[in-house]
C-alpha cells in the first residue's frame, strides 16, 4: 500500500461468514480516502478477503478488550476506527464523517459513528451520559458523553494506555477510556450521519452468551465499584492486555475451535432467544 493511509478500520470479531459484507460495505462507505481493514480474533479470514491488499488478521484468542489492544499495535494510520463485525456500513457515511472529523478536530477530539442497533435509531442525546441510570454514578460527570464506535487518534489512545483489561469485553472499557480522556481533554463530537447498520442478539441468543456473562456477571460490577466514587483515572499502562489469559475461557471453554462454524455448532448456539443470567443489583438499589 503505496499511498499513506487516512484512516485504520478496526474490528475484533469472530463472525467470519459476515466479514466479505462488512468489507463491501466498507468499500462503498469510504471511497475518498484510502484505508485499510485489520480484523483481530482467532479464525483465518475468509477466502474472498485473503488477497486483498487492504485488509489484514491479527491472530489472537484472548477477550475482546485484548484483541482491541493487541490489534492496535499493527494500525498503520494515525487516525482509526473501532468497529463491530456485525455491522453493515451505509453508502458515503465515512467519507461523510471524515470530511467533518478533519474540519474541526485536533488530536484529541473523538467521534462517536452513530448506527443503528437492532433496527433502532437512536437520538444524538443517547450518547450522552446524562441519558442513562447506568451512569448515575459519584465518580462520572453527567455533562461527559460516550462513544462506542468511535474514530480517533492512535498516538493518544496509546498515550492513555487504551483499554484497562481488566473488563472482558469492549463496553466497559470504551467508557472507561472515554471518561479518562474527557477528563484529559477530549472533546467527543457525533458523525454528521448514520454510518452503520448493526444487528442485536440479546442475552445468550446466537453467539452472544460469553459476551453477556462477561458484561453481566464480570465487567458490571468492576465498573460500578470503580466510577461509583470519585477517582482521578486519566492514564493506564497499555500493556496491561499482556496479563490476561491467551485464551478467553467464556468463548472457548473447552478448546479453541477452527472456525466460526465449528464453534458455532459444538457450543450449541441458536438463533433462537434464550435468557441470560440478569445483572447484580447496585448497592441500594
Amino acid at each position: 500500500m503505496s499511498k499513506k493511509l487516512d484512516i485504520t478500520f478496526l474490528i475484533p470479531g469472530i463472525r467470519t461468514v459476515r466479514w466479505e459484507k462488512l468489507y463491501n460495505s466498507l468499500n462503498n462507505a469510504c471511497k475518498r480516502y484510502k484505508w485499510e481493514l485489520i480484523f483481530v480474533g482467532p479464525f483465518e479470514l475468509p477466502n474472498s478477503l485473503k488477497n486483498k491488499d487492504n485488509v489484514k488478521l491479527v491472530k489472537d484468542q484472548g477477550q475482546v478488550s485484548r484483541c482491541v489492544q493487541k490489534g492496535l499495535m499493527h494500525v498503520n494510520s494515525e487516525l482509526f476506527y473501532i468497529g463491530m463485525d456485525d455491522t453493515v456500513y451505509i453508502e458515503d457515511s465515512f467519507d461523510e464523517a471524515l470530511d467533518e472529523y478533519f474540519k474541526n478536530s485536533n488530536q484529541k477530539t473523538i467521534m462517536q459513528c452513530t448506527y443503528t442497533e437492532g433496527g433502532h435509531e437512536q437520538p444524538n442525546d443517547y450518547w450522552s451520559v446524562a441519558f442513562h441510570n447506568a451512569f448515575k454514578l459519584n465518580g462520572i460527570d453527567q455533562a461527559w458523553k460516550t462513544a462506542t464506535q468511535p474514530i480517533l487518534h492512535k498516538s493518544y489512545f496509546i498515550e492513555l494506555g487504551g483499554f484497562d483489561c481488566r473488563w472482558e469485553y469492549m463496553d466497559k472499557p470504551m467508557h472507561d477510556f472515554m471518561f479518562r480522556a474527557q477528563r484529559s481533554g477530549s472533546e467527543i463530537i457525533y458523525s454528521p450521519t448514520t454510518v452503520g447498520i448493526t444487528d442485536w442478539w440479546p442475552d445468550h441468543q446466537g453467539d452472544h452468551g460469553p459476551v453477556h456473562d462477561a458484561e453481566v456477571l464480570h465487567d458490571f460490577p468492576i465498573f460500578n465499584e470503580m466510577w461509583s466514587k470519585p477517582n482521578d483515572r486519566t492514564k493506564i499502562d497499555y500493556s496491561n492486555w499482556k496479563k490476561t489469559p491467551d485464551v478467553w475461557k467464556r468463548r472457548f471453554p473447552n478448546q479453541v475451535y477452527n472456525s466460526y462454524e465449528e464453534l458455532w455448532w459444538k457450543e450449541g448456539y441458536t438463533p433462537d432467544f434464550k435468557p441470560g443470567p440478569p445483572p447484580p443489583r447496585r448497592p441500594g438499589e
